[in-house]
């Protein structure tokens, strides 16, 4: 059964100097994880992948699996026909808190104040 808590870290964008800390004495950036698990999966699984795919003749780059996509077509079980388009392999780290997630509605955001509150309230003091 698949567990719906974990979410998706945004690696590229907004957690990409996030720091992640396993049991073991390792801490690491998720940057610099992704571009392990990256690295692994276009030595290891992808060279597995072409080598299988050889006696199809579907010679493509490594690389573009992960990157720019394989051209293909898909039948799909709708009835609408053969559809052009890529297929490229996407890695992603996902997250799970052991901690409750709180969620921000009116009632909790209002009573807390801003940063620009706090500040004000601290020059008014002074």
């Amino acid at each position: 059964m698949l567990d719906n808590n974990f979410k998706k870290i945004d690696f590229e964008v907004k957690d990409k100097d996030s720091v992640i800390s396993f049991p073991s004495p390792l801490m690491l950036k998720i940057d610099e994880l992704m571009t392990a698990l990256k690295h692994v999966i276009s030595n290891t699984t992808l060279h597995s992948l072409q080598n299988s795919l050889k006696h199809r003749r579907l010679f493509t780059p490594n690389e573009k699996w992960l990157t720019t996509g394989i051209d293909c077509e898909i039948l799909g079980t709708d009835g609408k026909g053969w559809k052009k388009g890529k297929v490229r392999i996407q890695v992603s780290l996902e997250f799970q808190s052991d901690e409750p997630e709180i969620e921000t509605t009116p009632e909790n955001t209002n009573s807390e104040l801003s940063l620009d509150d706090i500040r004000r309230k601290l020059n008014q003091v002074n």
